[in-house]
C-alpha cells in the first residue's frame, strides 16, 4: 500500500480513522457523568448503575467475538460504520426509555456499537502502519479515547446542570453521526495487503488465536484492565458526591492527559526493548493509583490520583494491545482484537456489578482498594507466566 508522508508519517487512513475514533469516544464519554444520574433520577440506587455499566459490557462481550470475526472477513470499514451507526442510535434510545428495565435495554444495544467500532478501529490502525512502530501507532490511536475522555466528560457534567438529560442524549447522537460520516470516508487497504508474509496466515477462528500465547495471556491480563477501569468509571461521579470532591469530570480529564503521554511513551518505548518490561510497573502504578482513592478526601488528592491512574492504566493497555497485535496474523487480527475487548469489557462487567454490591457493604474507598490488590496479584502471575523461555 503506498503510504503518504503526513506529519508523523502515518497514512491519510490512520488521520480520517483517528479523527473517527475521537468523536466516537466522545460521544460516549459525555454521558461518563449524566447517566449515573439520570438512572438516579428514574429511581435507581448504585445497584441500578452498576447494571447499567454490565449490561453495556455484556453486550460488548456477546458482540466481541463476531465483530472481530467480521472484521476479518467483511473488512474493518463496515464493522466501523456499524458501531457508529450504533452510538447514533443508542443515545436517541435513552431519550425514549421511561424506566430502569428500558433503560438497561437500551444499554445493551448501545453496547454492541462499542464492540463493532473498537475492533475495527485497532485492526486498521495495524493494517496501515509498518510493523515496526505498532506500539507507538497503537498508543497514539488510544489517545483518541483518552482525549475524548479528558474534554467531553466534564463537559458532559456541565451540561447536565445546565440543560436536561434528553439534550445531552442528543448531543451524545449528533457527535456520533460526525463520527459516522468520517468513517464512510475511510479506504482499507487492498485484502491481500493485510496478511502479514511474515507469519503463517491462520483462519478468523477463536480457538485458533487462543492457541497464541501472545494473544492468549494478555486478553486474560486485561480482565484486570477492565475491573478497574469499570469499578472507576462507573461509580466515581457517586463516590465523588458522597465525599464532597467536586466536579468529578475533572478526574477523567487530569487521567486522560496522563493517559495521552503514557500511552505514546510506552508504546514508542516498547517498540525498542520490548512490551513487558513496560507492562509489569504500570501495573504497580495502576494499583497505587487505585488504593489510593480510599484516602482521596479532597480535590487535589482526587486529581494526583487521577494522574496516577492514567500513567499506569495507558501504560499498561497498550502494552498489552500491541502484545496481542504482535502474535496475530493480518488475517486474524480482528479476531484476536475480539477476544482481547472481550476479556476487558468481562472485566469491566465483573467491575460494574462486583462493585455494586461490596460498594453497599464496604464502601467505595474500601472497594477501590481492593481493586488494588487485585492488580498487583495480576501483575505477579502475569510476570511468572511471561518468564517462561517460549514467552517473548
Amino acid at each position: 500500500m503506498k503510504r503518504h508522508n503526513l506529519p508523523g508519517g502515518y497514512s491519510p487512513t490512520f488521520y480520517l480513522a483517528f479523527l473517527a475514533g475521537c468523536l466516537f469516544f466522545s460521544s460516549m464519554s459525555l454521558l461518563i457523568t449524566p447517566l449515573p444520574l439520570y438512572i438516579e433520577e428514574m429511581g435507581g440506587g448504585a445497584r441500578e448503575v452498576g447494571l447499567a455499566t454490565t449490561t453495556f459490557a455484556l453486550a460488548a462481550i456477546v458482540a466481541r467475538p463476531y465483530m472481530g470475526r467480521l472484521a476479518d472477513t467483511w473488512g474493518r470499514k463496515p464493522i466501523l460504520l456499524i458501531g457508529a451507526s450504533a452510538f447514533v442510535l443508542g443515545p436517541l434510545s435513552y431519550i425514549l426509555a421511561r424506566s430502569v428495565p428500558a433503560l438497561l435495554v437500551a444499554r445493551m444495544f448501545h453496547g454492541v456499537g462499542i464492540a463493532a467500532f473498537t475492533t475495527a478501529y485497532f485492526a486498521l490502525i495495524a493494517d496501515v502502519t509498518p510493523r515496526a512502530r505498532w506500539g507507538e501507532a497503537i498508543g497514539v490511536a488510544g489517545i483518541a479515547a483518552s482525549a475524548a475522555v479528558m474534554v467531553a466528560s466534564p463537559l458532559g457534567g456541565s451540561l447536565v446542570v445546565r440543560t436536561s438529560f434528553p439534550t445531552v442524549f442528543l448531543i451524545a447522537a449528533l457527535i456520533a453521526f460526525s463520527s459516522l460520516i468520517i468513517s464512510m470516508l475511510l479506504r482499507e487497504p487492498a485484502r491481500e495487503s493485510v496478511t502479514d508474509s511474515a507469519m503463517n496466515p491462520i483462519g478468523p477462528r477463536i480457538r485458533d488465536v487462543l492457541r497464541l500465547r501472545g494473544v492468549l495471556v494478555p486478553s486474560l491480563a486485561t480482565v484486570t484492565m477492565g475491573l478497574s477501569h469499570g469499578a472507576v468509571l462507573t461509580f466515581l461521579p457517586l463516590f465523588g458526591r458522597d465525599r464532597g470532591l467536586g466536579n468529578v469530570g475533572f478526574f477523567f480529564t487530569a487521567s486522560g492527559i496522563a493517559i495521552i503521554l503514557s500511552r505514546y511513551l510506552v508504546g514508542r518505548l516498547s517498540d525498542r526493548v520490548g512490551r513487558v518490561p513496560l507492562v509489569l510497573p504500570m501495573f504497580i502504578v495502576l494499583a497505587i493509583a487505585l488504593a489510593g482513592l480510599n484516602w482521596a478526601y479532597g480535590f487535589g488528592m482526587l486529581i494526583l490520583v487521577a494522574i496516577t491512574n492514567g500513567i499506569g492504566f495507558g501504560g499498561a493497555r497498550v502494552g498489552l494491545e500491541a502484545m496481542v497485535v504482535d502474535s496475530a496474523p493480518g488475517t486474524a487480527r480482528g479476531t484476536a482484537l475480539g477476544l482481547l475487548y472481550f476479556c476487558f469489557d468481562s472485566g469491566i462487567a465483573m467491575g460494574g456489578m462486583l462493585v455494586g454490591v461490596l460498594a453497599s457493604l464496604l464502601g467505595y474507598g474500601s472497594v477501590y482498594l481492593l481493586v488494588g490488590a487485585i492488580c498487583l496479584l495480576t501483575m505477579a502471575l502475569f510476570a511468572v507466566v511471561m518468564r517462561r523461555p517460549e514467552m517473548k
